[in-house]
């Protein structure tokens, strides 16, 4: 295997310092057939790790699996086309045999065929989506990556992940949800009574980064398998205590040395790939809600956080967010792995960047 692959894993016995997490899938998705969501900060790995287990759970299984990446998709009807373009890619290239789906050029142009040759075509995408879940064989695992993105019509997806597990139970399709914890995933992980999944909540398996040593072992046994590199474990120290543990940013600063960057310089160049893709992820935060008044002032107690500014109180001040909306703020911020809470009394608490590259992030949008 090549050291620090810019794509993402996608063997089990290629994934370094994922055991607890694979068993943990192996668990849920293999014997429990239940949903599961896995969730962590960006570049922390959850692609690698779902892409991993969806091979193997089709060599241990023999059942297919369909994996879609969502990034940048923002309501249903786009979140039907892509999958169904998944689906199509698929058997176009004969890794899905369906005896009752046929695509044409584009999804929504799609024909679906009835087991005794009567075609029809749904006039909408939620009639798609449950037509090509009817179509896919049984067990299938799907794997929907980065789906917090979707902003509109997210109860028409909610709406539509109900029937899949209640009406179209008998096809027994397992997912893996991927993201990190806001927008869409709040609502998958958290149902209120009255929600569409109420009681079927994904399981949440947290993606955790690697603690500081572990980021060194991962970067020593890359750089001597590559084999050109000098490097001294203090310069490998510096690097996982700076990058957070982050399989992705590591990598990048492994890349770096085997390309013959020195120390410095790989290690700057991945701290900056860090701050930008830590600024999209907080950006994408912001924009969670279409208000622009409301995104400037959380955008405001963000740039706050980064001057080191850390109670509600004072952050509510500087912001102009009440008190309650900047708490629950921090707190979607704290189930994200973004931020850290500390409690100075019973009443009062802090809230800080977790990771420094975080806070610098904070500092630069506006």
């Amino acid at each position: 295997m090549e050291p620090f692959p810019e794509t993402p894993i996608v063997r089990v016995d290629e994934l370094y310092g994922r055991g607890n997490e694979v068993s943990r899938l192996r668990q849920l998705v293999i014997e429990k057939r239940r949903w599961v969501a896995l969730i962590g900060p960006r570049a922390v790995g959850k692609t690698s790790l779902a892409r991993a287990f969806a091979s193997y759970y089709f060599s241990e299984t023999g059942k297919p699996v369909v994996y879609s990446n969502f990034a940048g998709i923002h309501n249903f009807t786009e979140f039907v086309e892509r999958f169904g373009l998944d689906v199509a890619n698929l058997v176009h290239e004969d890794k899905l045999r369906l005896k009752r789906i046929s695509m044409g050029v584009k999804f929504f142009e799609a024909v679906l065929e009835k087991e005794g040759g009567v075609s029809i075509a749904p006039k909408n995408s939620g009639a798609i989506f449950d037509e090509v879940m009817r179509a896919l064989p049984e067990g299938t695992l799907l794997v929907w990556d980065e789906v917090q993105d979707i902003r509109t019509e997210r109860n028409k997806l909610l709406a539509a992940l109900w029937r899949l597990h209640n009406v179209l139970a008998d096809r027994r399709h397992t997912i893996i949800f991927t993201g990190s914890a806001m927008g869409l995933f709040k609502k998958l992980l958290s149902p209120e009574y009255d929600d569409y999944l109420y009681g079927r909540a994904p399981v949440r398996v947290d993606v955790e980064p690697w603690d500081v040593q572990t980021g060194v072992e991962f970067l020593k046994s890359g750089l001597l398998a590559a084999g050109n590199v000098d490097f001294s474990p203090e310069e490998l120290q510096e690097a996982s205590a700076e990058l957070g543990g982050f399989p992705g940013y590591l990598s990048s600063y492994g890349r770096g040395r085997i390309d013959g960057l020195t120390h410095g310089r790989a290690l700057k160049s991945a701290r900056e790939e860090a701050i930008k893709r830590a600024m999209s992820e907080l950006r994408s935060f912001v924009n969670l809600r279409p208000q622009r008044e409301y995104q400037r002032k959380v955008t405001a107690l963000l740039n706050a956080m980064g001057e080191g500014v850390s109670r509600p109180s004072s952050l509510a001040r500087l912001s102009g967010l009440t008190e309650v909306s900047v708490v629950n703020t921090l707190e979607t911020l704290l189930d994200m792995g973004i931020v850290e809470k500390q409690s100075k009394s019973k009443v009062v608490s802090i809230y800080r960047f977790k990771y420094e590259f975080y806070r610098e992030a904070a500092l630069r949008i506006a």
